[in-house]
Parts: structure tokens; C-alpha cells; sequence
């Protein structure tokens, strides 16, 4: 196993100083963490003051909804071959953060591609129905219409909670659609439930992420749904319109039993899977500003244009 750089081994007690974990393991942390999501998530997302004014990013509505794209197709008017939907996470309550956006702009940087960010509508103001009433109709209108773009290769990314919701999306793609040709998930979140057991395991190690507050915040999320509903929970659906899939994960994080669980589904169904693991890594590693990360950025790129 490589040893971790030195900032690697930084982050975690990092992350445990900041204390971000209570709201996943606390009760009245997390109701509060729940309360003022409320209040956030019914005011307009606003981008982080170092990329206001960025050439390469560009703000668009559709439906009332809020979403961005990143590329030099906003600077040169040039059409992408590539596109790529990007679905952000945040246990389904926050917005991206500037992680995200610096790992986006790399990406779009290293490959050309013209990525698409929605801002879609989060818990628990509203629940998934919601956001797959206009991530569906944003996907067939806007992801894939080709009237202008005339792009060859359509990827679906996404990261966490968004990991989830991108396969979740792909699942529910009907007779007709554009299929994406590759999908990569960063530390996927693919069963609310939260029933693995094999999940307890790897607590203690994750700083991020705990049991109590996941299950309670993706109960939220899917309102009237079963938990084991392949919408909110896609570890229970078909991955036959992923396209070629990789999944990336670390193992001090809560979801990397989930990942295991993923690549034997895949095996089983006869649809190919790279898992990509970072020993010792925390939760969305692949977003951190450390080596390992910028290494795996690459190798996301050279899976896209390859």
C-alpha cells in the first residue's frame, strides 16, 4: 500500500477538528443541521466569490431551476465533443462547495468537455421526486438535445449523495434516451437504508459521515417512498444503462462496504465495473486538494477521452 502525502494524512484530523460529524451522529446536532438547511436551501445558490466573473462558467435556468456550465465551449463558442453531467453531493441538503468547483474546472480543463452542474432542489424543502421531475427533462432537452452541439461522447458523474441520484437518473432513463457512455461515481451514496452492516465497521474511521444522520437525512429525502426504492436507493436497480462504470472510494469512509457491494452487483449482472480505491482515504477524496486527488483527476480524464 503507498504511503499517504502528507497532506492526505492532514485532512482527516482536519475534518475531525471542524466537527462537521455531530450532525451525523448526534441527534439534536443533526435536527438543527436539518432546520437551517430549510432556511438555506429556499434562497438562490450563490457561486463561490473566487469563481464570480470566471469566463469558463456560465449560469443558466431551466424550469426555475438554477445550473452552471463549465468549459471552454462558454469562452469560444466552440461546441464540446464531449458533455458531461455532473450531479453534486451533500447528503441531498447542500450545495456544492468549492471543492467541487476546483475538481470540475480540471476536468473540464483536462478534457474539453462542457460539464453541466444543476442545482437541483434538496431536502428537505423538497424530495427526490422533485429533483427527478427536472433532472429527467434537463437530461432530454438540455444534457442531450444535439440540434447544436453535435458532441459524441455524453458522461454522468456525480459524488456522493450525487453519486446516488446519477445512477438513480441513468435507471430511470426510458425506451429511447441517450444512454451516457461512461459513468463515474466518487464515493457513492447507494442505499439510504443504511442496513449494510458491513457499514459499522468503517464509523470510527470515517471523520465525516456517520449512520444515524444519513439514515435520518435520506428518510427526508425520499418522502413517501420505500427506502429500498431504486430512486432513492439504486445499490437495488439495474446498472445495464451505465455505460462503462468505474467507481471511485476510499477506505476510512462509511460507503466503502457499499462500493464492494456495487462491484459484486456489476459482476453479477454482467456489467463492467472499475473500482478505484484510495487506501486510507477519506470520504470524496477524489475532490481534496492533495496529490492522490490531482492523480485520480487525471485518471478521470484519460476515462473520459479515452
Amino acid at each position: 500500500m503507498a504511503e499517504k502525502s502528507f497532506l492526505a494524512g492532514a485532512a482527516e484530523p482536519i475534518l475531525r477538528a471542524r466537527d462537521g460529524k455531530r450532525k451525523f451522529t448526534e441527534a439534536e446536532a443533526c435536527t438543527a443541521y436539518i432546520s437551517a438547511m430549510a432556511k438555506r436551501n429556499q434562497q438562490p445558490y450563490k457561486l463561490p466569490a473566487a469563481l464570480k466573473n470566471r469566463a469558463d462558467i456560465a449560469e443558466h435556468s431551466f424550469r426555475g431551476m438554477q445550473y452552471f456550465t463549465i468549459g471552454e465551449e462558454n469562452v469560444t463558442g466552440e461546441p464540446a465533443k464531449t458533455r458531461l453531467l455532473y450531479l453534486h453531493g451533500g447528503s441531498y441538503f447542500a450545495p456544492p462547495n468549492l471543492f467541487h468547483w476546483d475538481m470540475l474546472r480540471r476536468i473540464a480543463e483536462l478534457t474539453g468537455a462542457l460539464i453541466f452542474v444543476p442545482i437541483y432542489p434538496r431536502a428537505p424543502i423538497h424530495t427526490c421526486l422533485a429533483a427527478y421531475s427536472l433532472l429527467n427533462d434537463l437530461y432530454a432537452q438540455v444534457v442531450t438535445d444535439t440540434a447544436e452541439g453535435g458532441f459524441k461522447k455524453l458522461v454522468v458523474m456525480g459524488d456522493s449523495a450525487g453519486g446516488g441520484l446519477a445512477l438513480g437518473l441513468i435507471q430511470q432513463l426510458g425506451e429511447g434516451a441517450r444512454l451516457p457512455d461512461k459513468t463515474i461515481l466518487l464515493s457513492p451514496w447507494l442505499d439510504i437504508s443504511m442496513e449494510n452492516a458491513d457499514m459499522r465497521a468503517y464509523e470510527d474511521a470515517d471523520p465525516i459521515l456517520g449512520i444515524y444522520g444519513l439514515r435520518r437525512m435520506g428518510r427526508l429525502w425520499a418522502g413517501s417512498l420505500d427506502p429500498r426504492d431504486p430512486r432513492v436507493s439504486p445499490i437495488y436497480g439495474s446498472l445495464a444503462q451505465a455505460g462503462e462504470l468505474t467507481v471511485f472510494v476510499g477506505t476510512h469512509e462509511i460507503f466503502y462496504p457499499e462500493a464492494l457491494r456495487l462491484a459484486d452487483s456489476a459482476a453479477e449482472q454482467g456489467v463492467p465495473l472499475r473500482l478505484e480505491v484510495g487506501e486510507g482515504l477519506d470520504h470524496v477524496w477524489v475532490s481534496f486538494p492533495i496529490k492522490e486527488a490531482r492523480a485520480a483527476v487525471e485518471k478521470i480524464a484519460l476515462i473520459i477521452t479515452e
